[in-house]
């Protein structure tokens, strides 16, 4: 119910409440109640245990828990959008550097 509460209150705040946004609410709390179950769990299990003939395997467990990872950020992202950078004013000129003379006094960050 807390869980429920709090994402009704969240689209209320950004007035997103729609029929389909309460379909996604509806699924985004249950996927997260059982994400809380499992995690602890997984967490305390790790990504691979030991298997029935003493073998590492992989724990199934751990893999439930990052695919309801994946859907809860999907519905996140479906129910409130995708966050943005603010758009920032123009830059500075900075101050010049004895390699401007060789890279141009615009050469930014080179990645």
């Amino acid at each position: 119910m807390r869980i429920w509460k709090e994402i009704t209150s969240a689209l209320e705040k950004v007035s997103a409440v729609t029929e389909v946004n309460l379909a996604r609410a509806d699924r985004y709390v249950r996927a997260r109640v059982e994400y809380e179950v499992l995690y602890p769990v997984a967490a305390a299990e790790g990504p691979v245990k030991e298997g029935p003939n003493g073998g590492d395997v992989f724990n199934f467990t751990w893999s439930a828990c990052e695919k309801l990872n994946d859907r809860l950020l999907k519905l996140e992202k479906a129910m409130f959008g995708e966050a943005t950078a603010k758009e920032t004013g123009p830059k500075e000129k900075g101050r010049s550097a004895p390699s401007d003379e060789f890279l141009g006094s615009d050469n930014g960050v080179r990645q």
